[in-house]
Protein backbone atom coordinates (compact mmCIF):
# COMPACT_ATOMS: atom_id res chain seq x y z
CA UNK A 1 0.00 0.00 0.00
CA UNK A 2 1.35 3.38 -1.00
CA UNK A 3 2.29 5.42 2.10
CA UNK A 4 2.01 8.69 0.00
CA UNK A 5 -1.47 7.12 -0.65
CA UNK A 6 -2.40 6.41 3.42
CA UNK A 7 -0.97 10.14 3.99
CA UNK A 8 -3.72 11.70 1.48
CA UNK A 9 -6.77 9.68 2.41
CA UNK A 10 -5.67 10.67 6.03
CA UNK A 11 -5.12 14.46 5.40
CA UNK A 12 -8.65 14.17 4.06
CA UNK A 13 -10.16 12.65 6.33
CA UNK A 14 -8.58 15.54 8.77
CA UNK A 15 -9.90 18.41 6.85
CA UNK A 16 -13.27 16.50 6.94
CA UNK A 17 -13.26 16.04 10.97
CA UNK A 18 -11.38 18.45 12.18
CA UNK A 19 -8.47 15.60 13.60
CA UNK A 20 -4.65 15.97 12.40
CA UNK A 21 -3.77 14.00 10.23
CA UNK A 22 -0.78 12.57 12.54
CA UNK A 23 -3.48 11.92 15.02
CA UNK A 24 -5.72 9.22 12.18
CA UNK A 25 -4.82 5.69 12.61
CA UNK A 26 -4.75 3.16 9.98
CA UNK A 27 -7.15 0.97 12.54
CA UNK A 28 -9.34 3.85 13.65
CA UNK A 29 -13.02 3.57 13.34
CA UNK A 30 -14.39 6.12 10.79
CA UNK A 31 -17.83 6.28 12.68
CA UNK A 32 -16.66 5.61 16.70
CA UNK A 33 -13.46 7.09 16.47
CA UNK A 34 -13.75 10.25 13.39
CA UNK A 35 -17.49 10.39 13.86
CA UNK A 36 -17.93 10.22 10.56
CA UNK A 37 -21.47 10.46 9.64
CA UNK A 38 -23.17 9.17 6.03
CA UNK A 39 -22.97 12.57 4.66
CA UNK A 40 -19.57 12.73 5.36
CA UNK A 41 -18.69 9.74 3.93
CA UNK A 42 -20.52 10.51 0.44
CA UNK A 43 -18.60 14.01 0.81
CA UNK A 44 -14.98 11.51 1.37
CA UNK A 45 -16.32 9.76 -1.96
CA UNK A 46 -16.83 12.83 -4.30
CA UNK A 47 -13.54 14.35 -2.78
CA UNK A 48 -11.75 11.25 -4.04
CA UNK A 49 -13.92 10.81 -6.92
CA UNK A 50 -13.00 14.74 -8.07
CA UNK A 51 -9.24 14.72 -6.86
CA UNK A 52 -8.33 11.14 -8.51
CA UNK A 53 -11.12 11.21 -11.51
CA UNK A 54 -12.14 7.65 -10.14
CA UNK A 55 -15.42 5.97 -9.42
CA UNK A 56 -16.39 5.05 -5.72
CA UNK A 57 -19.51 2.59 -5.92
CA UNK A 58 -22.27 3.00 -3.65
CA UNK A 59 -21.57 -0.48 -2.52
CA UNK A 60 -17.94 0.10 -1.80
CA UNK A 61 -18.77 2.95 0.35
CA UNK A 62 -20.95 0.92 2.54
CA UNK A 63 -18.25 -1.74 3.30
CA UNK A 64 -15.87 1.26 4.65
CA UNK A 65 -15.51 0.86 8.86
CA UNK A 66 -11.55 1.59 9.32
CA UNK A 67 -9.18 4.31 8.20
CA UNK A 68 -7.63 1.32 6.91
CA UNK A 69 -10.50 0.55 4.23
CA UNK A 70 -10.76 3.76 3.31
CA UNK A 71 -7.12 3.77 2.17
CA UNK A 72 -7.03 0.25 0.55
CA UNK A 73 -10.49 1.71 -1.39
CA UNK A 74 -8.44 4.20 -2.61
CA UNK A 75 -5.39 2.33 -3.69
CA UNK A 76 -7.46 -0.41 -5.56
CA UNK A 77 -9.37 2.15 -7.67
CA UNK A 78 -5.85 3.73 -8.47
CA UNK A 79 -4.29 0.75 -9.52
CA UNK A 80 -7.76 -0.33 -11.82
CA UNK A 81 -7.73 3.33 -13.09
CA UNK A 82 -3.77 2.81 -13.91
CA UNK A 83 -4.43 -0.36 -15.62
CA UNK A 84 -6.64 0.86 -18.13
CA UNK A 85 -4.32 3.39 -19.21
Amino acid sequence: MGQNVAQEVKEMLARMTGFEPEEIKDEMDLVKDLGVDSLKVIEIATAIEKTYQVTVKDNQLIKLKKVKEAIQLLQDLLDKKAKRQ
